[in-house]
């Protein structure tokens, strides 16, 4: 067995109900995880085939890191054809299920296919097999997991599953895992509906065997007391989660308020909806994702049922971006997208935009079935949020997704829906912190914070500090255009290494300049696996990534710089108020970003594409001759793409 991995993988038909078990020997070239499932979603994803086709694959992995003492290495990638912008799928996940993966033997699953009935898959050492799930058809979440505890009999399984949302085929249904866990972006779980796949319960009992484990310990110790037990993102996690980090700045901090509208809360409205509000009325216990020191989640108890904490996603979602002010009706939100099995995110921007045309008067009475729609109200979008997962009423619109919601109910509404790639956006800082906006936008996997967007750019880093840790010059304003293009593609880069090697992104350099630098996480994959790669190549192999699902979203999207657009209402409306007042999304700005951005990546910057010689550079040579034998030209450099 491989050092980091078990050196399997499992393929499920679900068509033929076939489930078959391969051995594999890893991809040096992009590590696992999110890596090894790009790769393979790029060669098996049929052109003219969307996300939800059965033909179409959904892949699960956990990098070389998960299952061992490595602090944080618990996250599960889970990659697709995105059935909101039909590029790049992907979503990743904490809590406990990847590591319960790798114990039951598999670094990897790979599903296609589509049942006849309702199934769930059950996996552990001495058992591959599809259970029939048509008694579990239908219920939520929570109770998916409890009863297929039940009828397996193994309380200690670990699980993800779909709601009604994702059975009803709502296009922003996620897979839940842990009842709080979340895949959000991309419509992971209307294609486990589409598959009639309820769930995947796992559990182990198989070693994760590392190469060299007395050095491991040592670095691990070391590491822990060194860095771990001296960080103040650690501490100040440990203290209340990334809520309480989040709103430690108050109102001087930019929130997402009234579907984005605004950008400035006061401090009353947040103290009304503070961490230590709902830890007071709510909390159950601390508690931490496998093998992680932080401990930032919580359990929270909601009427007669427990569930995941609110996190500082889920609050921004059901607090500021509504402007609700009562406690009980933000978790009751926030419990109800879990149990149904809802992206936290697109859910809000769909609820807040349909609030703001009832405001604006776009849409009426009429179109809400007699609701009234007004901010800081949770009743009438309970109701409303009922709707979107039975697929009823003014829900049934809303389930499509904001951009085409926007689209069938025209008359003017789409100024007030912001979305990337098709993708609706619910961000706090956009129109303040450049790169922060930028990498948003140019994510790969359509919008959100968690792949190129900097969260250090609030820090104000000197340029000494800057030019040490990323090679990049002055960065420390972050109202400033100049130099984020960089900034941004390095950390695309860097959260290609991180979710490939298996860490989660918290606790690492996307907060913390000290954590999980390349360097260490380079020491880490080399006592666990064995293996010799250095930072340099860890990072390059995170350009081959990056530059990988740019080459999906050329092959099935069409996507480049011209998709890259500004949120016109981000650009439009600046923030009104608070210490960041007047600052909005310049075009003029954007674009310069763009170019450096572009440019940085060594991409053609009239395109966005790749040229030619960068993915020879990066070993995606054979990548390209897939898009040329679709008909699409790459620029050389120097010379145009066929666009």
């Amino acid at each position: 067995m491989p050092h980091g991995r078990t050196g399997k993988m499992l393929w499920v038909d679900l068509t033929a109900g076939i489930c078959r078990i391969q051995a594999h020997d890893g991809s040096p070239a992009f590590i696992g995880g999110r890596g090894i499932n790009q790769r393979l979603l790029f060669d098996l994803q049929p052109e003219g085939r969307d996300g939800l086709h059965p033909d179409s694959p959904v892949l699960l992995s956990a990098g070389p890191l998960v299952g061992t003492l490595v602090p944080g290495a618990c996250r599960l990638a889970v990659d697709f054809r995105n059935i909101v912008t039909g590029g790049v799928g992907s979503a990743n996940l904490g809590g406990h299920f990847a590591a319960e993966m790798k114990f039951a033997g598999f670094d990897q699953i790979v599903i296609r296919g589509r049942s006849p009935r309702p199934v769930y898959l059950l996996v552990s050492p001495e058992t591959v097999a599809l259970r029939d799930a048509t008694t579990i058809w239908g219920l939520d979440t929570w109770e998916t997991e409890n009863r297929i505890k039940r009828l397996e009999n193994e309380p200690r399984l670990k699980t993800v599953s779909i709601g009604p949302a994702g059975e009803n085929g709502v296009r922003f249904a996620c897979l839940i895992g842990d009842r709080g866990r979340a895949a959000g972006y991309g419509g992971s779980g209307a294609i486990f509906g589409a598959k009639r796949l309820k769930a995947i319960a796992v559990r182990g009992g198989l070693p994760v065997t590392v190469a060299r484990p007395e050095a491991l310990l040592d670095e691990l110790m070391r590491f822990n007391r060194e860095t771990i037990e001296t960080s103040d993102f650690v501490r100040i996690h440990r203290q209340g989660g990334t809520l309480a980090a989040y709103l430690r700045p108050g109102e001087n901090r930019p929130h997402a308020v009234c579907n984005m509208s605004g950008a400035f809360w006061d401090n009353a409205s947040i103290a009304a909806v503070d961490r230590a509000v709902f830890d007071q009325r709510s909390l159950v216990r601390r508690h931490a994702c496998f093998a992680c020191p932080v401990y930032c989640s919580a359990v929270y108890r909601t009427g007669d049922r427990v569930c995941e904490g609110l996190q500082a996603n889920s609050w921004r979602a059901f607090a500021s971006n509504l402007r609700i002010t009562d406690p009980e009706m933000v978790m009751r939100l926030h419990a109800l997208a879990n149990r149904y099995g809802l992206d936290g995110d697109h859910t809000s921007a769909v609820l807040a935009w349909a609030v703001e045309c009832f405001q604006e008067g776009i849409i009426g009475r009429n179109d809400t079935g007699g609701m009234e729609l007004n901010w800081g109200d949770g009743d009438p979008l309970i109701r409303l949020m009922g709707q979107i997962v039975e697929g009823t009423g003014l829900g049934a619109v809303l389930a499509k997704g904001l951009d085409a919601a926007a689209g069938e109910i025209g008359r003017d509404s789409r100024r007030l829906a912001i979305t990337a790639h098709g993708n609706a956006l619910m961000e706090a800082a956009m129109r303040s912190h450049k790169a922060w906006a930028l990498g948003i936008v140019t994510s790969t996997k359509g919008g959100g914070h968690l792949r190129g967007a900097p969260a250090v750019e609030a820090r104000r880093i000197p340029p000494e500090v800057s030019r040490a840790c990323f090679g990049i010059g002055d960065i420390q304003d972050p109202t400033a255009y100049e130099n984020k293009g960089q900034l941004v593609t390095w950390y695309e880069n860097y959260k290609g290494v991180v979710d490939m090697t298996g860490l989660c992104y918290l606790p690492s350099m996307w907060m913390e300049l000290g954590l999980f630098t390349p360097e260490q996480i380079a020491r880490f994959h080399s006592l666990v696996t064995g293996g010799e790669q250095t930072a340099a190549d860890l990072m390059q192999a995170g350009a081959r990534l990056q530059t990988l699902e740019h080459l999906f979203n050329i092959l099935h999207a069409g996507f480049g710089r011209k998709d890259v657009r500004v949120p016109e209402k981000l650009a439009r409306i600046p923030v009104d108020r608070g210490p960041f007042a007047g600052q909005r999304l310049e075009p003029q700005g954007w674009e310069r970003m763009l170019d450096d951005y572009y440019l940085a990546h060594g991409y053609d910057a009239a395109s966005g594409w790749p040229t030619v010689e960068r993915l020879e550079a990066l070993g995606l040579t054979e990548a390209g001759r897939r898009l040329a034998a679709a008909g699409i030209d790459l620029p050389s450099a120097g010379g145009p793409a066929m666009m």
